[in-house]
């Protein structure tokens, strides 16, 4: 009787507890394997930090609160086995993550040397944003002088004005050819663009900037520009078909179709003669399309060559956009400050003067020289540029436009 008593009592220590009642035997056993008894829980606890003790620093008392939380849900039957491994686990793992975090900080802050951020550079700024080396250095919102050509800052200078009066006449006019030239950078792509900025809705425009080739690929360059279907082996004949089609269908809606030819000064003879041929598709007072070219000087003396004469009667319209004189580059100057936030000219009257003997009155150019020139002076923390400092730019040959102006030996525009 004694060894039984022993027995069943041996038996009911070794029994696991916080077993639900309502379960059958099968359960029971199943249960008994997975019941998380105190010692267990802690057992398991502690087989958790030891994983985690070579990658992360001692246990805090965050972790002991929410041990003994755990264990008071699997006491009080709110988790079973599963739900506190897991929920142990993924607090461990929480834990990992932030102790890792804190240790790598620590080691960045406590690195010998460490590099302090420049003072006054753009080049500390993100990779991602505009990079202004300068800007802050004179007070300036932008780069006052970007090459890329932008019609919100656009100067209306008395040429600059006339040029624009003659687009709008020749377009509004219904002239079947306006023709716009002017030295390379004197500012025709700009007003190109200040020109489709305000346009209406009414107009279908067709800007192409790189024609050439046969008659058939003029076509097509025509076509894509208009968003219209122009297969590559299609025949002449079936372009063309297509093209006055869409001349018909967009007068019928009440649309004019304009086709802006940059670059023109590229443009062959056959090509020429080839658009005029498109103007044909006018009849009377049913104006279909019109054409507007925009090129270098010597676009002017190709369309008065002799055997380009019925080219040129068509006409209507026409500029020459001459380069800024010393004046008007001073008032230049001070304009595209003022534009970046400036509230005074940054440039001395002298070295302003300088600018146009460099630069002949070229806009472009004139942007290229100042841009240096306030490079040039932020590096020797000047506030003003000089004269000196815009020859000392010319003296290193920084700015590759220098030398003696010569009007169209610069680059294509």
């Amino acid at each position: 009787m004694k060894n039984d008593s022993t027995i069943a009592k041996r038996s009911e220590q070794r029994r696991p507890r916080f077993i639900p009642l309502e379960l059958d035997a099968q359960e029971r056993l199943t249960t008994s394997r997975d019941a998380v008894t105190p010692k267990r829980h802690m057992t398991l606890l502690r087989r958790f930090r030891g994983q985690q003790t070579k990658s992360r620093p001692p246990i805090e008392d965050a972790d002991l609160e929410i041990a003994a939380a755990v264990f008071q849900s699997v006491r009080s039957r709110r988790l079973n086995s599963a739900q506190a491994i897991a929920k142990s686990t993924a607090h461990l793992e929480i834990r990992t993550v932030q102790n890792e975090t804190r240790l790598h900080e620590s080691n960045r802050n406590n690195a010998p040397n460490p590099i302090e951020p420049a003072n006054n550079s753009g080049y500390t700024r993100a990779m991602d944003s505009t990079l202004d080396i300068y800007s802050d250095h004179f007070g300036l919102q932008q780069r006052p002088f970007s090459l890329v050509p932008d019609p919100n800052c656009i100067y209306w200078s008395s040429s600059h004005r006339r040029a624009y009066t003659m687009l709008e006449y020749g377009i509004l006019t219904n002239a079947p050819i306006t023709l716009i030239t002017g030295e390379v950078g004197a500012g025709k792509t700009t007003l190109l663009q200040h020109l489709l900025k305000n346009m209406g809705e009414n107009v279908k425009i067709g800007l192409i900037s790189n024609a050439h080739g046969s008659r058939g690929e003029l076509l097509q360059w025509v076509l894509m520009s208009l968003d219209q279907p122009a297969p590559d082996g299609a025949s002449y004949v079936s372009l063309f078909d297509t093209f006055q089609k869409y001349l018909i269908s967009e007068y019928a809606q009440g649309n004019r179709v304009i086709l802006i030819f940059d670059e023109a000064q590229n443009l062959s003879r056959e090509t020429l003669e080839e658009l005029r041929m498109f103007t044909n598709i006018n009849a009377n007072s049913d104006v279909l399309l019109q054409l507007v070219l925009v090129g270098q000087p010597e676009l002017r003396a190709t369309v008065r060559r002799q055997d380009l004469r019925q080219f040129a009667q068509r006409v209507a319209a026409s500029f020459h956009l001459e380069a800024m004189d010393a004046r008007t580059v001073s008032a230049y100057i001070g304009h595209r400050l003022r534009m970046s936030g400036a509230e005074r000219n940054l440039f001395s009257e002298t070295a302003s003067d300088l600018v146009y003997d460099a630069t002949g009155g070229i806009p472009r150019l004139v942007n290229q020289l100042c841009d240096l020139s306030m490079v040039y002076a932020f590096t020797k923390n000047q506030k003003t540029v000089t004269r000196t400092t815009i020859q000392q730019v010319l003296d290193d040959g920084a700015f590759f436009g220098a030398g003696e102006f010569s009007p169209g030996n610069e680059a294509d525009e």
